[in-house]
């Protein structure tokens, strides 16, 4: 971080806005001033730039406090701590923003502001187009003071006091002595602007060239932050992904869906490629029985296919094939159960079965009509018959 806009903002949105550019690396003011009212704060759009904007909010509207626990802080103590200052004031508690300052043991110092001021604040900035880095009180942005000593700082009409590291005030001018009158006896006052005209109490005095950046000097050493819990503020590529976080997680169940569904049609496949190379291995086994070893089918089918093929086609394995085809087709009643060719004899095997031994027969009659026929084996067996039927080509 090299150079940092920082803004003090009013407790209302007609009151006057402080602001200064601040260079850490050259410890110097690049440019200040003032605004009317928070409506020109969009005058800063440009001069915060690629810059952090650091804010600083009135002490007068944050209630120190320094409260004991009764256990150690978590979150359910951090849900009670509205109302433990429940007695203190006169505010909704359950409409306080809470955030902690510091804590040791059972002590925990807090700063409280009511919900609806804070969101106010955020409104003026964003309208402005404006995005806190930080939010934090003014007084405690002043140097902390050593000893019983206070800090004191003129901004404007008012006085920025800070009392302790997490106690603070902010007076107007016109009410700074009466306020002074109530605190007696006074503690060592350090004033980093030049006192009232006439100074209730001894005072230290170590002038600063400008208000603003005396806090500026502070502001980076400073952990503190109002924007906790429900006003934390959320990056900017966080910002993208709660506004496409519900496109991404459809976008994600549809793609889920698809490679569902690309994995079941891939496993369906695999299955049918498996029940097609167990009916082609028992189909090959059928053919061609005396073959034990039988790896790939269709490669070793391909094989006897060619060496087929060089016999005369007349007595060929597919020419016998191809004129038995069609009787098969022309019979459905006719049930194959198992066929096989004797290439050493040139002849089909069949082992059929039928309804009766009529159908038998009447087949083995349309198959004279081509083939030399021959029917053994003929059975009866619970309600069909079955046989042997061996064919062969009559030239």
């Amino acid at each position: 971080m090299n150079e940092f806009l920082l803004i003090r903002l009013g407790s209302r949105h007609q009151e006057r806005v402080h602001w200064l550019v601040w260079s850490v690396t050259q410890q110097a003011v690049i440019s200040s001033g003032q605004l009317d009212n928070a409506a020109q704060l969009s005058e800063l759009t440009e001069r915060a730039g690629h810059r952090p904007v650091y804010v600083l909010v009135p002490g007068c509207d944050v209630i120190f406090r320094e409260l004991t626990l009764p256990g150690r802080l978590n979150a359910q103590t951090m849900r009670a701590l509205p109302f433990m200052l429940e007695d203190e004031i006169a505010s909704d508690v359950e409409q306080l923003h809470i955030t902690v300052l510091a804590h040791q043991g059972q002590q925990v110092n807090i700063a409280a502001v009511e919900q609806t001021q804070m969101q106010q604040w955020l409104s003026w900035l964003a309208d402005a187009g404006l995005t806190a880095q930080q939010l934090l009180p003014d007084v405690l942005a002043l140097p902390q003071p050593e000893g019983e000593q206070w800090s004191l700082l003129q901004l404007g009409d008012q006085w920025l006091i800070r009392q302790s590291a997490w106690q603070g005030s902010v007076v107007d001018n016109d009410l700074f002595s009466a306020w002074m009158t109530c605190h007696q006896p006074y503690p060592a006052l350090h004033s980093y602007t030049p006192p009232p005209a006439e100074p209730p109490a001894e005072w230290i005095v170590s002038l600063c060239e400008l208000p603003m950046q005396l806090l500026a000097e502070q502001v980076p050493v400073q952990r503190i932050d109002l924007l906790q819990g429900a006003f934390r503020r959320v990056s900017t590529w966080k910002k993208q992904w709660l506004r496409w976080r519900l496109p991404a997680v459809l976008t994600g169940l549809l793609l889920l869906l698809f490679m569902a569904n690309q994995g079941m049609e891939y496993v369906q496949l695999r299955q049918q490629q498996q029940q097609l190379q167990q009916q082609m291995t028992a189909l090959y086994r059928q053919l061609f029985p005396e073959e034990k070893r039988i790896v790939n089918p269709r490669a070793q089918l391909k094989q006897h296919l060619q060496g087929l093929q060089q016999a005369p086609l007349t007595d060929s394995f597919l020419s016998q094939l191809a004129l038995l085809a069609p009787l098969l087709h022309k019979t459905p009643e006719i049930e194959l159960q198992q066929l096989r060719f004797e290439a050493d004899k040139q002849e089909f095997r069949l082992q059929i079965s039928a309804k009766d031994f009529g159908m038998l027969d009447k087949f083995r009659n349309q198959a004279n009509t081509t083939f030399a026929t021959e029917m053994t084996n003929m059975q009866d067996q619970g309600g069909r018959v079955s046989g042997m039927l061996i064919i062969r080509s009559k030239s």
